[in-house]
């Protein structure tokens, strides 16, 4: 199951776009369809831990200079180093994705209501939201025998990499921005939070669903 994030491990794995369009219609009709949804806040923060903080690789050198260029300018954003040098703050980079609009251009914190088609044709059997995973991969093993005996990951906080779990990380880092950022971050979800019915950072019920939509 953790292969299908590396594509060098797992090369057959294909993703549905990538076969013929008689398979494709053939999968979308009689395959069972799942998609896993997070509280957008926690994959907000979640995606700047990953991608900013953690040594960044690839096109999120590119996110990251044009946020120190914003903030420190043009030759200092040039001459940063990703293993030597500093990280953007999240504060940065949260200003960086609503005043730019490059929030949708990564689907690591692009809104999601949109991203995979909630709102458009495809029909799914289950959207399950991660935060009660466990729960919902018993419901997939019921209703897709052929899943029983495959072991799914655990999170990252179950197997002791991280100490403190996404949602207090991102508790923490959200107590570190404006109201003005914040309600920007709001605004930028507004849908998806909606959809999907999840709570907002102040909230006792934060990060899950104001109500069991899903279950």
């Amino acid at each position: 199951m953790e292969a299908v994030h590396n594509e060098e491990k797992n090369p057959g794995l294909k993703n549905l776009w990538e076969e013929p369009l008689e398979f494709q219609e053939e999968a979308l009709r009689t395959y069972y369809k799942v998609t896993f949804v997070r509280n957008p806040l926690v994959r907000l923060v979640s995606g700047y831990r990953n991608k900013i903080v953690r040594v960044p690789k690839g096109h999120y050198i590119d996110h990251i200079q044009e946020i120190i260029a914003n903030n420190y300018g043009v030759d200092r954003a040039l001459s940063w180093m990703p293993r030597k040098a500093f990280r953007p703050s999240f504060e940065q980079f949260v200003e960086y994705l609503i005043y730019t609009g490059n929030a949708k251009e990564n689907y690591h914190w692009a809104p999601f209501a949109d991203y995979i088609g909630l709102c458009g044709s495809m029909r799914y059997d289950l959207i399950a939201q991660l935060e009660t995973s466990h729960q919902h991969i018993e419901e997939m093993k019921k209703m897709v025998p052929g899943l029983k005996d495959i072991p799914f990951p655990l999170s990252r906080t179950e197997k002791a990499v991280d100490e403190y779990s996404s949602e207090e990380v991102t508790a923490l880092a959200f107590s570190n921005l404006t109201e003005t950022l914040i309600s920007g971050v709001y605004r930028l979800y507004e849908k998806e939070i909606k959809l999907l019915g999840y709570s907002l950072i102040d909230d006792q019920e934060f990060p899950f669903l104001r109500q069991q939509m899903f279950i």
